[in-house]
């Protein structure tokens, strides 16, 4: 069997944790090849500790930072990025089949988009991305 890498676009919100239990309950299908939030450093980091992403980001580098500095301390070899095009980055990254996105409202529109003109599988979770861009979607 193929195992699926993912994305997870807002892996800290209800969404994001979600989407986590059912990689939790089929690890055997899936690995998660990046979590992202926008501040929420200490959820990030517990999720980073357990899935063991290649990439985590976050959307503000002092928060980044701050990420950085506990994973190193308890060496823990992931990537931390930053940004809107961090997140973009990581929506049409080679290795990821699958894009979670699960950030709310428009600030997820554009790594949403991302996934899509990468020929990703989209797994939306909110309903703005079609709202407001549906014709591009589709």
């Amino acid at each position: 069997m193929t195992v699926i890498g993912i994305t997870i676009l807002g892996s800290t919100g209800s969404i994001g944790t979600s989407t986590l239990d059912v990689v939790r309950r089929n690890s055997d299908r899936f690995r998660i090849l990046a979590l992202t939030a926008n501040r929420n450093v200490e959820k990030l980091y517990e999720q980073c500790a357990e899935f063991r992403p290649r990439y985590a980001v976050l959307t503000q580098e002092a928060e980044a930072e701050d990420l950085r500095k506990r994973l190193r301390r308890d060496a823990l070899d992931i990537e931390v990025l930053v940004g809107q095009e961090a997140l973009q980055e990581m929506a049409r990254h080679s290795e990821a089949d699958y894009v979670m996105a699960a950030i709310v409202g428009a600030a997820g529109l554009l790594p949403a988009l991302a996934a899509v003109r990468a020929g990703k599988r989209l797994l939306l979770a909110n309903k703005e991305a079609l709202v407001v861009s549906g014709a591009l979607f589709m």
